[in-house]
């Protein structure tokens, strides 16, 4: 019962609250949400329950005061009452005690008589037996008749009321207990103090749901905004790298094509002539700069492709062409570090409109990220499938580290990261998520610790083409 208690009241703790901001993430808000909470919390707490209190303090003091003019006027009725009887009857002492007897009940009515002195005459609950000496503080008795708060031998405040016999230098004195006074007090107000109560508590609970609820709100638009921007940053440094590619490839090809050239007029000279044509190595290495050129070109080549697509642009794209432009761009990585790749595509894909160089750059990160994730001598594997009519599947598993359970549901949010992780800064593989989602996509993760982990993204077919070209 106990857990399932607190297990609510953690739906209360927002999912913010252990969130800060740190030099990681690379783009501050400067907000501490767990603080905004509080103060949500406490302001408005304050201001709901300030009225309350206070009306309660009010009432409190009205009632206190209305049973206290009460219980005076219950103690000078009794008191009138006693004198007048006592004034008219033949026995007046006889009188003053069946009084005694017939009111006297303790605590509650503590009738008693003194003389001048504070001497008490009969016994008393509050301030002793017959015959204590200054029992009563004589200054109560100012007037003839009145009633005064008092303090008992033992400290306990009293309302007493006094009066003086008729003929006689005695008073006749009842107490009563301020505690009584409370207890009048309380006694009938149980069950609004416990109304009181559940409203304090009900008050507090919806505060605290409407303050996670808005701070939660406040949180994940931070950090969409967060992530947006860094989106967009990325972006630009895209767009630029892929200019600056592009410049460079430009200037590569430039002297390569030069030096195609004139070493093709080389093997021509070579073969022409009959005193070259016989030296045998100086036509292969003549090929072989030949061959070096070519892939040069390659490698320039691919350069350009993947800075033509660092712009969003939207065209009918072949999915395996995109991952064998991908796989081709690491696998000199690959080969150094024994990395073994598998492909499955036995399913025939159709061509799809799509943002190619998006394609591209998740691709690219998913491969990167496995390669990190595994040592030298792993395997990665990548299945292309036909899921549906208007689905593709891509499946990228390696038999790397792992992911641990509790950091599965983490990684694809943006600035994630852990001491053991290897995603990178964090933006990887939210920059992933999040183009994958623009695409109209879906990525899942299954992953086991020191096992390996597999990515499958799930791409939508708009506007797919068969083999043949019809749509």
């Amino acid at each position: 019962m106990t857990d399932k208690i607190m297990k609510q009241l953690q739906k209360l703790k927002p999912a913010s609250w252990d969130h800060r901001d740190s030099a990681s993430n690379h783009l501050n808000t400067g907000f501490n949400f767990a603080r905004k909470w509080k103060l949500i919390v406490l302001f408005t707490s304050f201001m709901a329950l300030l009225p309350l209190f206070v009306m309660s303090l009010v009432e409190f003091g009205l009632t206190h005061r209305t049973i206290e003019d009460e219980v005076k006027s219950s103690i000078s009725k009794l008191l009138n009452a006693a004198i007048v009887s006592i004034s008219f009857s033949k026995d007046p002492g006889k009188t003053a005690m069946d009084y005694i007897t017939l009111i006297n009940s303790g605590e509650d009515n503590d009738i008693f008589v003194v003389n001048e002195d504070g001497t008490l005459l009969t016994t008393s609950f509050y301030y002793g037996n017959t015959g204590t000496p200054n029992a009563v503080n004589t200054s109560l008795f100012k007037e003839k008749a009145g009633i005064e708060k008092d303090l008992t031998p033992d400290k306990k405040p009293v309302m007493a009321g006094y009066a003086r016999i008729p003929d006689s230098s005695l008073f006749f004195v009842l107490a009563k207990s301020e505690k009584g006074l409370i207890d009048l007090w309380f006694k009938p107000r149980f069950k609004l103090i416990g109304y009181l109560a559940v409203s304090i508590v009900l008050i507090l609970l919806s505060i605290m749901g409407m303050a996670t609820y808005l701070v939660g709100r406040i949180h994940s638009a931070d950090r969409k905004r967060s992530e947006a921007l860094h989106h967009a940053e990325h972006e630009k440094k895209l767009a630029s790298i892929g200019r600056l590619a592009s410049g460079v490839a430009h200037e590569i090809n430039n002297p390569l094509a030069i030096i195609n050239q004139k070493t093709g007029l080389i093997m021509d000279l070579f073969t022409l002539r009959e005193d070259f044509s016989s030296d045998k190595r100086l036509i292969s290495l003549a090929k072989d700069v030949l061959d070096t050129v070519k892939r040069c070109s390659t490698i320039t080549q691919r350069l350009l492709d993947f800075a033509r697509h660092m712009e969003p642009s939207i065209e009918p794209v072949d999915i395996w062409e995109v991952v064998k432009q991908v796989l081709a761009f690491l696998e000199k990585e690959a080969d150094r570090r024994r990395i073994t790749i598998s492909i499955d595509n036995k399913d025939t894909i159709p061509n799809f409109e799509c943002d190619k160089g998006s394609l591209q750059q998740i691709f690219l990160n998913l491969i990167e990220n496995a390669f990190t994730a595994m040592e030298d001598g792993g395997q990665l594997s990548i299945s292309i499938r036909l899921k549906k009519r208007d689905q593709i599947s891509i499946m990228v598993s390696d038999n790397g580290r792992g992911i641990a359970d509790e950091d599965i549901d983490k990684i694809f949010e943006p600035f994630y990261s852990s001491k053991n992780d290897h995603w990178g800064s964090g933006l990887g593989l939210s920059i992933i998520y999040g183009l994958i989602k623009e695409i109209g996509g879906d990525i899942t993760v299954k992953s086991r610790l020191g096992k390996g982990s597999c990515f499958t993204v799930i791409l939508p077919l708009k506007n797919s083409e068969a083999s043949d070209g019809t749509k």
